[in-house]
């Protein structure tokens, strides 16, 4: 067995222990997520469920031959830093099990906002003949791994976050000079819907709705060849059936309900839902719980998708019918948008890919 072979049986083995109904400190680190405020527990399931649905040994076999995994393009003995994010449940889960994937040495900072829930998987991994405490090791404080150099720097956030997040790592001491740095600043995604049929509405809203509509792979922008007003009472009724199993568990501020007074003001269509909002048109993307509503064709897709380039990070699409010009390799199906296989590209970019390219310094 090789390197690769050895690394993906013991990830499939942690990931199940990890998984297992018998592990009892996920299910602690579960109550104390839910009991502390940061996610409600059917997020976190949902999550959870999602990545135990992705994870299999055909689908880390793909991956790796997908980003050309092999013994002469790994990250072996690279030391990558994942400053993971906190937006919702697991998030950062991908980038870790990719780093272990590669080879590399992983140094986790955790993100405050979701400070249980990813550990109770490394510790997994480190109960495995496999990885030492050197090889697997994190934190919640950034200042906790001063002067420890890393060759990758891994983080997503807004473009507004980089130069602060660079300005810490250098603080810190965290890089080497010439270390390389993928940086994520995608935040919603948009969706095609040329179709009205049940599946294609409840795979709508789990795609807004679901974690609040705070992930990248939320949709934000809706494009549809009909509009709001044709479709907002049928899918209020999608919309409250969600919510009556998937309540939302943060709640917008005042500013929510001042957007709605100035629709309604100006006389734009739109639906009050009072905790979202869904609106026609008016493109702002300044506040979240809002879903923008626009009539138009894949053309108009397109379009929105160039103008928001760098900010959007998948564009979702009912059916294998519809084409998106010049987006392909961005492209998924609606009913995947919030449950990707894990070998998906975040901002077009395929991490294990990126960590096993032969561009290390």
């Amino acid at each position: 067995m090789n390197d690769i072979e050895s690394r993906m049986d013991t990830l499939l083995e942690a990931t199940g222990n990890w998984l297992s109904n018998d592990n009892h400190y996920l299910m602690d680190a579960i109550d104390r997520t839910v009991q502390e405020g940061y996610f409600s527990f059917r997020d976190v399931k949902y999550a959870l469920t999602a990545i135990k649905k992705s994870i299999n040994q055909t689908a880390l076999e793909d991956w790796a031959g997908q980003a050309n995994l092999s013994d002469q393009a790994s990250a072996k003995e690279q030391n990558v830093l994942c400053l993971h994010a906190g937006n919702i449940p697991l998030v950062g889960f991908q980038d870790a099990l990719a780093t272990l994937l590669s080879g590399a040495h992983y140094t986790g900072k955790i993100s405050r906002k979701d400070p249980y829930l990813l550990p109770t998987f490394l510790n997994e991994v480190k109960k495995t003949a496999l990885w030492t405490d050197r090889d697997v090791q994190w934190t919640h404080r950034l200042d906790d791994l001063e002067d420890m150099r890393h060759d990758a720097v891994i983080f997503a956030g807004s473009e507004s976050s980089v130069s602060g997040v660079k300005h810490a790592i250098q603080k810190f001491n965290l890089a080497k000079r010439d270390a390389r740095y993928l940086i994520r600043t995608a935040h919603f995604s948009l969706a095609y819907v040329d179709r009205k049929d049940e599946r294609t509405m409840r795979d709508l809203v789990e795609a807004i709705f679901r974690y609040g509509g705070k992930g990248c792979r939320s949709v934000a922008i809706v494009v549809a060849p009909f509009s709001l007003d044709s479709i907002k009472c049928e899918l209020t009724d999608y919309i409250e059936s969600f919510w009556l199993k998937n309540p939302q568990h943060s709640k917008p501020g005042p500013k929510l309900k001042q957007q709605f007074a100035y629709n309604k003001g100006i006389e734009r269509c739109q639906a009050w839902l009072d905790n979202f909002l869904l609106q026609a048109g008016g493109l702002e993307l300044d506040q979240d719980f809002v879903c923008y509503w626009v009539q138009g064709d894949e053309s108009t897709t397109a379009e929105l998708t160039g103008r928001y380039q760098g900010q959007f990070q998948s564009i979702y699409i009912a059916h294998p019918d519809v084409d998106i010009p010049g987006f392909e390799e961005r492209t998924e199906f609606l009913s995947d948008a919030q449950q990707p296989p894990i070998s998906w590209k975040p901002d077009g970019v395929d991490t294990l890919e990126w960590l096993c390219s032969s561009n290390w310094f």
